[in-house]
C-alpha cells in the first residue's frame, strides 16, 4: 500500500509535491483533462488513449527500475550498470530512490485517475457501469512484461484498424477491474453498443472465475441480476434526476486561489473549505498556513453551527483509490482545478451533521438512525445509518456517505432517491442506487 500524504514527515511530503517529476505531471493532467472534453468520436477517443497508454506504461517502467535499484541497495550492493538517473539527491542513498519510487507511484495513480475519468465519459456518465464493473482486486500496474497487457493493446488496435471502433483498456483505469476491454459501437442516431471482453492469451487456459465475474456484470446492468460479489447486491433505479451544488465548490476554489483559503455554506447546512497550498504558501509560513486552516475550519462549524457529531470527508490524497468515487477529472471544474485536485495541491473538506441527514430523510417519511458510536472512526464497510421505510430497510456505510459529501448532493434529491430505493427494495438483496440524468452534472 502506498504510503498516505497525511502519514509523512512534513520534510518528505514538501519533497514529494516539489519534486519535478510531480510537477510535470501536475501540467500534464492540465492537457489530458483538456484534450477530453474534446473528446466525442471513436478516433478522438482511441488518439487519447494512446497518449495516456504511452504516459502510463512510463511513469510505471520507470518506477519498476527504481524499485529494482532500491533492493540492490538494500542488500548492500552496488547500483546496477544501467541504472536510471536520480533526478534529486544521492544516488548513493537508498531513502532518496524510495522518494522517487514515491514520487512516481502518485504519478501512476493520477495518470489513472485520467483513465477513469476516460471511462465515465466513454460510458456517457452511466454510474451502473462503474458499480458493476469495478468488484474485483486491482490487477496492478500496467506494463508490457505482463503477456495479457500486450495480448490487450493488440486487440484494442486492431479493434480500431478493422471496426472503427473504440476499445477502452481496463488496467489503464483504476475502477474497471472486471473484463479486459469494453469496446464501444456505434449504431448511428446517438446509440452505440457496449460489449465486454475478457480475453485469453491461451485459448485452452480455463479462467473460470474472471468469465463468471463477466457474465455476472453484464447480467447485472442488463436484466437486474445480481452484481459481482458475496454481498448479494443489485442495481436499483431511483428514476430521480440528479443534482449537485458544484458551482459553490467552483466558487469556493476560485477564491482560495486568490486568497489561499475559503469556507462557504453549502444548501443542505453544510461547511465547505477550500485551500490551495500553492496561494496559501505565498500567504503564509507552513506554521501560519497551519493555523490559519485551523481557525478558519473552527469557525465554519460554529458559523454553521456543526456542534453535534459531525461527518466530514476531504478531497486530500484519493486520486484513484477509491472506485466508486466520481474522478475529480470529469467534475464540472476549470481543468487546472481538476488537475490541482489530482495533484493534491488543491484540497477541499466538507462537513455537515448526522442530525441534519437524519431530519432530512424525515421530512420525505424515512425513519432514519445513525448508529455509528460517537467518536468512533468511520471503518470501510462499517454500519453508519439505518434508513427504514415501505416495509424495507437499507445499511448505509462509509462509500455512500462519502459519495453523498463529497459529490456535494443536494440532499433533497438524494432523500427522494432514497425514498425510491425502498419502495423498489428486494428482500435479501444489498441494493445500490443510481440516479437519472447524472451526465447533465458531469458533461
Amino acid at each position: 500500500m502506498a504510503p498516505m500524504l497525511t502519514d509523512m514527515p512534513s520534510d518528505r511530503l514538501n519533497a514529494l509535491v516539489k519534486h519535478p517529476f510531480h510537477r510535470e505531471n501536475g501540467e500534464r493532467l492540465i492537457g489530458f483533462i483538456k484534450d477530453l472534453r474534446e473528446c466525442h468520436s471513436a478516433e478522438d477517443f482511441v488518439t487519447f488513449q494512446r497518449e495516456l497508454l504511452l504516459a502510463t506504461l512510463a511513469a510505471n517502467r520507470a518506477r519498476a527500475e527504481r524499485s529494482r535499484v532500491i533492493k540492490r541497495l538494500r542488500k548492500g550492493q552496488s547500483l546496477p550498470a544501467d541504472a536510471p538517473d536520480l533526478v534529486v539527491g544521492d544516488p548513493r542513498d537508498v531513502e532518496d530512490w524510495r522518494l522517487e519510487s514515491d514520487v512516481l507511484e502518485r504519478v501512476g495513480r493520477q495518470l489513472r485517475s485520467i483513465g477513469d475519468a476516460m471511462a465515465w465519459r466513454a460510458f456517457r456518465y452511466d454510474r451502473r457501469y462503474i458499480l458493476a464493473l469495478r468488484r474485483n482486486e486491482s490487477p496492478g500496474p500496467m506494463t508490457l512484461s505482463k503477456e495479457g497487457t500486450v495480448h490487450e493493446i493488440q486487440f484494442a488496435e486492431q479493434q480500431w484498424i478493422e471496426n472503427r471502433c473504440f476499445a477502452l483498456l481496463h488496467d489503464i483505469t483504476d475502477c474497471l477491474r472486471i473484463g479486459d476491454v469494453t469496446v464501444f459501437r456505434d449504431r448511428g442516431d446517438d446509440e452505440q453498443d457496449i460489449l465486454l471482453y475478457e480475453l485469453k492469451t491461451n485459448p485452452r487456459r480455463r479462467e473460470s472465475t474472471q468469465l463468471t465475474r463477466t457474465r455476472l456484470a453484464a447480467e447485472a446492468l442488463h436484466t437486474g441480476g445480481p452484481l459481482p460479489g458475496p454481498d448479494k447486491a443489485v442495481l436499483v433505479e431511483t428514476g430521480v434526476p440528479y443534482a449537485t451544488h458544484m458551482s459553490v465548490l467552483s466558487d469556493a476554489l476560485g477564491r482560495a486561489h486568490q486568497e489561499g483559503l475559503k469556507t462557504m455554506r453549502v444548501p443542505g447546512q453544510r461547511g465547505l473549505l477550500a485551500l490551495d497550498i500553492a496561494a496559501a504558501g505565498n500567504r503564509w509560513d507552513a506554521e501560519e498556513a497551519a493555523r490559519q486552516f485551523h481557525a478558519a475550519y473552527a469557525a465554519l462549524l460554529r458559523r454553521m453551527r456543526l456542534t453535534v457529531q459531525r461527518i466530514c470527508f476531504s478531497s486530500g490524497d484519493s486520486a484513484a483509490r477509491n472506485t466508486m468515487a466520481v474522478p475529480w477529472g470529469i467534475y464540472p471544474l476549470q481543468p487546472a482545478q481538476c488537475a490541482g485536485l489530482i495533484a493534491d495541491v488543491l484540497v477541499f473538506t466538507v462537513t455537515l451533521s448526522s442530525d441534519d441527514l437524519v431530519d432530512e430523510l424525515g421530512k420525505h417519511g424515512l425513519d432514519a438512525e445513525w448508529v455509528l458510536p460517537s467518536g468512533a472512526e468511520m471503518q470501510t464497510a462499517q454500519p453508519v445509518m439505518i434508513i427504514r421505510g415501505h416495509g424495507h430497510q437499507v445499511t448505509m456505510a462509509r462509500a455512500g456517505l462519502e459519495q453523498l459529501v463529497l459529490e456535494l448532493s443536494d440532499l433533497q434529491v438524494w432523500a427522494r432517491g432514497m425514498d425510491q430505493l425502498l419502495r423498489k427494495g428486494k428482500a435479501g438483496r444489498q441494493p445500490w442506487p443510481y440516479f437519472a440524468d447524472e451526465y447533465k452534472v458531469w458533461a
